[in-house]
């Protein structure tokens, strides 16, 4: 999309929320003569990509990468000149299955690591080729897809691979996640990845500059006491303060409070929150950048059962330990509801997590597996709204809020991927021309 000609009417809009969909769309507006004014509750900037300060410098608080296949963020980064900010390298993937470490980096070594026999190993690649290149066929958009991971994949690649991915991120919803899901996580997907030194966080940063510059206000660690309709119902009043318009990139169970005033109103809405903990190491802790964690029916005291992955960022980063004593920043992580991560306290989590890196450096690493004597810092993050669950054969659907005079941005909008800041750039855009174009008629 190109920028319009600015407009005459310096009209203010309301943007809640200073993550990926919120900042791009009140870039968009400022670029084009509105004046956006962003409230954020926190004192960061980025959502899910903000950043957290570590011995050696930042990096998102949740991990982070792009595909060389995320055309919209990736198209916006070139058009304001900052697309270099994005440093893509390949990375060395790797996976657990009953308690052993497989590298499956590409198909050779996913090959050689015995993961699938080889009858297996060739149905996984007929799966693969099947979605990625006659993704309509069989006319399977809403159909479960871990009823036909089977069919695609084949029982063993079904068990080892896709059948514990979908229940580890979606757990009791599973049985709800189409395959249309699957298929855009396949097409998604690059061989390369990329990342920004110093988190995305860098990226918002400049967009704040810009949008600052341009006439619009970014107002941090602002609590929203009261929206509600002006008189004549043309505009909406947030704190005594006037606006045209309003843009939402808050959860829904906020939602439901804020915009109590506004004849909210929704379909059915189901999510899952998202843990994370950040682990930094004096010592390597795993040879490879993202770990698939498969739980072990074997070996259910493993802490590792409890997690999905975790991610070595140094390993796709190679300039972090350019300078200065090496250090590695491990994420680990898992989806889970806000009941699940209650049961816990946050120190009990930490410990879980900890012990968990611990395996799993123990099964890669053997005898040079770190310690608890490695471990210089721990950080944590759970975030409630973090993992939406999109399943339109059971009624569920990607755009189910409504509210007067309100355009909503958030997770459930981005269907068929189920996150992720390339979708959230053009929801944030195409929210933004939308209440432009709502001028005009």
């Amino acid at each position: 999309m190109k920028y319009q000609k600015k407009a005459s009417n310096k009209r203010e809009i309301a943007i809640i929320g200073a993550g990926a969909s919120g900042l791009s769309c009140a870039f968009c507006l400022a670029k084009n003569g509105y004046i956006p004014v962003v409230y954020e509750r926190s004192d960061k900037l980025g959502g899910l990509a903000n950043s957290i300060e570590l011995s050696k410098g930042r990096i998102d608080s949740y991990y982070h990468h792009l595909f060389e296949s995320d055309k919209y963020i990736l198209n916006f980064l070139k058009k304001v000149g900052i697309e270099k900010e994005v440093i893509f390298r390949k990375a060395v993937t790797a996976h657990i299955w009953s308690n052993k470490y497989y590298d499956i980096s590409g198909l050779i070594n996913l090959f050689k690591s015995k993961l699938l026999s080889k009858t297996s190993f060739i149905r996984l690649l007929f799966g693969g080729a099947f979605i990625k290149y006659f993704p309509y066929l069989f006319g399977l958009k809403n159909k479960s897809v871990l009823q036909k991971v089977n069919a695609i994949f084949g029982k063993e690649a079904a068990e080892k691979i896709w059948t514990p991915l979908i229940k580890g991120k979606f757990g009791s919803k599973a049985n709800l996640i189409p395959y249309s899901w699957l298929r855009t996580r396949i097409q998604d997907r690059s061989i390369k990845l990329g990342y920004v030194e110093n988190g995305f966080e860098s990226l918002y940063e400049f967009m704040v500059k810009e949008i600052k510059e341009s006439g619009g206000e970014i107002l941090l660690n602002k609590n929203i006491v009261e929206i509600k309709l002006k008189d004549d119902e043309q505009k909406i009043i947030i704190d005594d303060r006037c606006f045209e318009r309003l843009l939402v990139s808050s959860s829904p169970k906020a939602n439901k409070n804020l915009l109590k005033n506004l004849d909210y109103s929704s379909e059915k809405i189901s999510y899952i929150g998202a843990l994370c903990g950040i682990v930094e190491f004096s010592k390597k802790p795993v040879p490879a950048y993202w770990v698939g964690i498969t739980p072990s029916e074997s070996h259910q005291d493993k802490n590792y059962n409890d997690f999905l992955a975790c991610i070595s960022y140094a390993e796709l980063d190679k300039s972090w330990n350019k300078k200065g004593e090496s250090t590695w920043p491990t994420y680990i992580a898992c989806y889970l509801t806000e009941d699940e991560f209650l049961s816990l306290s946050k120190e009990e989590w930490k410990n879980k997590m900890v012990k968990a890196l611990i395996e799993i450096s123990q099964m890669s690493m053997r005898e040079n597996a770190v310690t608890e004597k490695d471990i210089i810092s721990i950080n944590l993050s759970f975030a409630e709204y973090a993992q939406p669950i999109i399943s339109p054969s059971k009624g569920l659907v990607h755009n189910p809020e409504k509210a007067k005079l309100t355009y909503f941005a958030n997770m459930h909008n981005i269907y068929p991927n189920d996150r992720g800041q390339n979708r959230a750039f053009l929801i944030g855009e195409k929210r933004a021309y939308e209440i432009m174009n709502s001028f005009e008629e």
